[in-house]
């Protein structure tokens, strides 16, 4: 092995204490610290066999064991300055062996001391990720395994579309100066790890983006407001008063997504958990509750519609389509006037306005892309 690169941390106290790697060509690797010297770490990086790390990360191996397993007769120590883990590592091979260099482990250490049966957190310890893990049974399932491509494809495309929203309601309860410090450009989204289990609908997805080296996870915070929609599906009107409190672009994603389930025939159950869960959270509702859901939720207008404020400099006001476009230095907007909305006649091209709009979401079945659209509200000049 000439090149080590980390991928993630396995066991954090105060510092990176058992961390995984790969080499170039994808082998595997795991790294104990064994000296911490001012801004200097040492680590023993040792290779392990794919089967036993994964029993490692899920507590059925203790560390030495696996380090013991295949690493014993071909070992290294690599120095990295600073805590810099994101940088590749070149460890030095070592000539004696490992069982007399004092280095390697005690036995008894394991990730997790408590034995874990259900699914969604055995592979949350598995992959030390977030899972979500979600499950549907439309009709066609009824005789044989099976689900029409259309319906898991809708499936995912609603589930990531609420997942993005959900995470973006979250971050607008943060200060300013928090959201700004938050690499938004991919925290929401999702991977498929396990399509469709055999013997059930299950599909078991994890975050694209690694949790940070203390186990906190971004998406967690889209999913525990997930959690606040889905929570008392067996009374409609509790539903209703959170929807509510959470109009917006995500209460339009989870009223299209129970759309969806209705217009399938199908109830839905999720569960997800992140490292540091001893046990997952979710929810089940059923095809009748949902269907009682739709029929309220339907009857609030605009629930989807978000308010958003606009300033910039217009570059286009046509006032025979009610059309308009401003720009700043962020972003352009574009969009058109309702019947009944403000003028655009008068306005000057060029010069500054706030404009007060209403954001639409229009999904796009069949792709899951969404379409946003601005209906201006009011102006002035700035």
């Amino acid at each position: 092995m000439k090149t080590f690169k980390h991928i993630q941390t396995l066991f954090y106290y105060e510092g990176p204490q058992v961390i995984e790697g790969r080499d170039l060509f994808g082998g595997h690797y795991i790294g104990v610290m064994v000296e911490a010297d001012g801004e200097t770490d040492r680590y023993l990086i040792a290779g392990v066999v794919p089967e036993s790390l994964r029993k490692f990360r899920v507590g059925g191996m203790d560390l030495r064991s696996l380090i013991e397993e295949h690493g014993s007769d071909e070992w290294y120590l690599a120095s990295i300055e600073g805590g810099q883990l994101n940088q590749p590592l070149e460890p030095q091979p070592q000539s004696n062996p490992l069982a007399v260099s004092g280095f390697l482990p005690d036995p008894g250490f394991l990730l997790h001391d408590q034995a874990i049966s259900d699914e969604t957190v055995l592979e949350v310890r598995a992959r030390n990720n977030v899972i979500l893990s979600v499950s549907v049974e439309p009709p066609e399932a009824a005789t044989e395994h099976r689900i029409r491509l259309e319906t898991l494809a809708g499936l995912l495309a609603h589930v990531q579309t609420m997942v993005k929203h959900a995470y973006a309601a979250a971050l607008r309860e943060l200060a300013p100066i928090t959201r700004k410090q938050i690499d938004r450009s991919d925290s929401h989204l999702l991977d498929v790890i396990i399509p469709a289990a055999a013997g059930s609908f299950r599909v078991t997805m994890e975050a694209s983006k690694l949790p940070d080296m203390l186990g906190d996870s971004e998406i967690a915070r889209a999913l525990d407001r997930i959690d606040v929609l889905f929570a008392n599906a067996d009374n409609p009107l509790a539903v209703l008063e959170a929807v509510k409190a959470h109009k917006g672009h995500l209460a339009g994603a989870y009223l299209r997504l129970l759309r969806f389930l209705t217009e399938h025939q199908t109830g839905i159950s999720y569960s997800w958990a992140a490292p540091n869960f001893a046990t997952p959270k979710g929810s089940r509702v059923s095809e009748s509750q949902i269907t009682a859901l739709v029929e309220v939720l339907s009857g609030i207008s605009n629930l989807g519609a978000e308010s958003i404020n606009i300033v910039g400099k217009l570059e286009k006001a046509d006032v025979v389509h009610d059309t308009w476009r401003i720009s700043n230095e962020e972003e352009s907007f574009s969009g058109k006037v309702k019947d009944g909305g403000p003028s655009l006649n008068g306005l000057k091209i060029g010069g500054s306005y706030r404009l007060s709009c209403i954001e639409e979401i229009e999904f796009m079945e069949g792709t899951g892309r969404e379409q946003r659209l601005l209906y201006l509200e009011e102006h002035q000049p700035t």
